[in-house]
């Protein structure tokens, strides 16, 4: 009796969600491919190249192709419960108690990377541009653009990123093209040989956490009418952001060597600082840094929404922008855990995202989920012909 009420007001909140907020299959590709490249780019060349070496490119190839597979699977598996969201089809799936568990997982997961891209964009505004700027007030400005973007809707979040989408490729894609006068094979070879698989793989691994945060697709097919029209553009959107990757560290390596960009931090930013073109193009950083500002916020905002909007599904409120003010300062709370930006952008990449968050997160979890719902469906059509 209680789980059939449950089920008609899951269908009525269903029926809400999709004539309240409905995002295309164009507006979905923008989102995935803007919140993905820029970050992506500027944080995790650098550790593929101390792995990886002049072999760098060839585990950004590896990540892409793990990332649009994450992205498949998310789809397939949303496609299985149109309308729903992962808060509201993996109680279907598993069941309610460990249902909640699965909900309270993910949350952790998207609290968690949320407050580290708030941490991570402070420190690079104050390592470029505004080194005298407290940390507080660079984030607080980000959260608070987020949370006026994201009280719109989904709806809001993905025109933006429509809007602002070819800037941020185009922005990224002709620095690159204007670094390439400096090419040089002799940094590029051997290929291979010097390195082997398992040292690419490994060094594969911090820009597939990256491009694994598409997972975040369990929870926008639900806003896209036609959801079998969103998983090409989805796994293109991975599949884009992964190629500028890759293109930028294969540039990068063959301009300046994996040993001058092993030992920068952000490598992308440092390449296009001091790159001029017959002295007419100068500076060209400072679009580096907007571009990346733009990114960060479409992928704060998404963040932001998804965890806010998830978390009143998950406590019944019906009234979801409430929530937001509970979850602005608890956010700006994680975000400040971490002491520095070794804390930030290199322990927790490597003590929590990579251990953690991708096998568990981005493959594990969805892997099982998916697995388990076509053998539910299949009993169910078995249970039909009978």
């Amino acid at each position: 009796m209680v789980w059939t009420a449950w089920q008609a007001a899951d269908r009525q909140r269903t029926g809400t969600i999709m004539k309240e907020m409905r995002i295309g299959g164009k507006q979905l590709f923008w989102l995935i491919a803007t919140m993905q490249a820029g970050m992506t780019i500027l944080l995790t060349i650098n550790p593929a190249l101390v792995t990886a070496k002049q072999d760098a490119w060839l585990s950004m190839v590896i990540a892409s192709v793990f990332g649009v597979f994450i992205a498949f699977v998310s789809a397939r598996l949303s496609q299985l419960y149109p309308g729903k969201t992962f808060v509201e089809y993996v109680l279907l799936i598993v069941g309610r108690w460990a249902g909640h568990v699965f909900i309270f997982l993910y949350f952790l997961y998207w609290y968690s990377v949320l407050a580290i891209i708030l941490r991570q964009y402070a420190e690079f505004i104050a390592a470029t541009i505004l080194p005298r700027t407290p940390m507080v007030v660079t984030i607080l400005g980000m959260l608070f653009v987020a949370i006026y973007v994201a009280s719109g809707g989904i709806e809001v979040i993905a025109r933006c990123s429509e809007v602002f989408g070819p800037f941020i490729l185009l922005g990224i894609f002709v620095p690159l093209i204007l670094s390439s006068k400096g090419f040089s094979w002799n940094h590029i070879l051997p290929v291979y040989s010097d390195t082997g698989i398992k040292t690419i793989i490994q060094g594969s691994l911090p820009t597939t956490t990256f491009l694994g945060d598409c997972i975040i697709l369990i929870m926008l097919f639900a806003f896209v009418p036609k959801p079998k029209s969103g998983t090409k553009p989805a796994m293109l959107g991975v599949g884009v952001a992964g190629l500028l990757t890759c293109i930028s560290t294969f540039l990068l390596v063959a301009v300046i060597g994996y040993g001058a960009g092993a030992g920068l931090t952000y490598p992308f930013f440092n390449l296009i600082r001091y790159m001029t073109y017959f002295d007419f193009l100068q500076n060209l950083d400072s679009l580096v840094v907007a571009i990346w500002i733009i990114s960060v916020f479409i992928k704060v905002s998404l963040y932001f929404f998804v965890s806010t909007y998830g978390t009143a599904q998950w406590l019944g409120v019906k009234k979801w922008k409430r929530l937001m003010w509970g979850v602005a300062p608890f956010v700006m709370l994680l975000a400040f855990i971490p002491r520095d930006f070794i804390e930030s952008s290199v322990y927790f990449p490597q003590k929590i995202a990579i251990p953690y968050l991708l096998p568990v997160h981005c493959v594990g979890v969805p892997l099982l989920l998916w697995g388990i719902a076509k053998l539910r469906s299949k009993g169910r059509a078995a249970e039909g012909r009978k």
